[in-house]
């Protein structure tokens, strides 16, 4: 009785879903509703280039049956542009073609020696620059060459030339400073000079900070904190032109 029972519920099941799949094949798309979660914190897309994305070469999605819609490859067209970090495409019983995208993060913006700009995430993925956005984070300028912009991930093409680990470093930097409020509020450009070292430019106070290589980068991090709660707080901010990080177990400061 048991196995027959067993074998009464699975034919239920089968015949329930052939008649489910029959109904869904006749489901016309009413339209396409896009979902971009973070569009209030970056706006490299938008709903309307989504939309274009996954229409592809078709004059309109509305009015299709939604089992002739390929969401695999729209899926794979929205993850090729460099902007979106991952994307969800599949269809509803009530015939909407719902599209769900998140962009990248985009942790710092780099102003080539062409004075053309990108943005890097903290994957060392190359995002566009997008007319009419800027996000408030940190600046890059500098001695970069603007082969940079064309690549899709600088770390990757460093370590297959085996050149040296500028962009790396820069990374380095941009994700401590990212990760830390105080860091995020204070450090506003970060320069690279023509020997491939670092020098920060402050929010408050008038002085330059001479980070060096971006080697111990954490270190040095940890005494510049240490010189702002421990030593401006009595000497104030704007009592020095330079402040030097470069040396081991010290920091130079050279007065006005």
């Amino acid at each position: 009785m048991k196995i027959l029972l067993w074998m009464l519920a699975g034919a239920y099941l089968i015949l329930v879903l052939a008649f489910v799949e029959k109904e869904y094949e006749g489901v016309i798309c009413r339209g396409v509703d896009v979902r971009i979660h973070d569009s209030l914190e970056y706006g490299f897309l938008s709903a309307v280039q989504v939309k274009e994305l996954v229409r592809g070469r078709k004059d309109a999605l509305a009015g299709q049956p939604v089992t002739a819609l390929n969401t695999q490859q729209m899926e794979e067209a929205l993850r090729e542009k460099r902007a979106v970090e991952n994307a969800q495409v599949y269809t509803t019983v009530e015939g909407s073609l719902v599209v769900e995208v998140t962009q990248r993060k985009p942790v710092i913006r780099v102003f080539d020696r062409d004075n053309r700009d990108f943005y890097l995430d903290s994957e060392g993925i190359v995002i566009p620059s997008t007319q009419g956005y800027a996000p408030r984070i940190l600046l890059a300028s500098g001695y970069i060459n603007g082969r940079y912009r064309d690549m899709n991930n600088v770390l990757e093409e460093e370590e297959n030339n085996n050149s040296t680990m500028l962009m790396e470093n820069l990374l380095e930097i941009a994700g401590i400073i990212d990760s830390d409020p105080f860091w995020s509020s204070q450090i506003v450009q970060v320069y690279v000079d023509g020997k491939g070292e670092f020098e920060l430019i402050p929010r408050v106070g008038s002085h330059l900070i001479v980070f060096g290589s971006g080697e111990k980068a954490r270190t040095k991090f940890f005494k510049l904190r240490t010189l702002y709660s421990e030593g401006f707080s009595r000497e104030g901010w704007n009592q020095y032109e330079i402040i030097n990080l470069k040396y081991d177990k010290q920091v130079i400061c050279t007065k006005r």
